[in-house]
C-alpha cells in the first residue's frame, strides 16, 4: 500500500453495538444502534433486558465462586531479598542436596514457624 492510498472505516469488520438503555429501561434507537451495513439491531423488551441482567449477574457469581474454589489448592508466592552470600550458600546447598532452592526455603520457613509456635 502506498502512502496515497487510504482505508475507510467501512472496510474494517466490526461487531454490532449492544443496544443502550434509555431513561425508562427500554433500548434507545438511533444511528449508533445500527450495524455497519445500516441494518437496525434487534430491540429487546424491558423483560428481556432484566432477564439478561439477571443471567449476567448469576454467571458472574458462578464464575467468582469457581475461581475461589480453584484458588483453595493453589500455591501462594512470597518474594525474599537475599544478600549475595546467602543466595550463593542457598544455591550451593540446593546443588549438593540435589533439591530446589524453593524446597529448602519452604522447609526452613516451616521449621521456623513450628519452633516459634505458629
Amino acid at each position: 500500500m502506498s502512502g496515497k492510498e487510504t482505508l475507510s472505516l467501512d472496510e474494517f469488520a466490526t461487531a454490532p453495538r449492544k443496544p443502550r438503555l434509555g431513561a425508562i429501561g427500554t433500548p434507545v434507537t438511533d444511528d449508533a444502534n445500527r450495524d455497519r451495513h445500516g441494518r437496525e439491531a434487534p430491540e429487546l423488551t424491558a423483560r428481556e433486558v432484566r432477564k439478561e441482567g439477571e443471567t449476567s449477574s448469576e454467571a458472574s457469581k458462578a464464575l467468582r465462586q469457581m475461581k475461589r474454589t480453584r484458588m483453595k489448592g493453589a500455591s501462594h508466592f512470597v518474594n525474599v531479598n537475599l544478600d549475595r552470600d546467602t543466595k550463593r550458600r542457598l544455591k550451593l546447598a540446593s546443588f549438593n542436596m540435589d533439591t530446589s532452592m524453593q524446597a529448602i526455603m519452604e522447609k526452613a520457613i516451616r521449621q521456623y514457624l513450628d519452633a516459634n509456635g505458629y
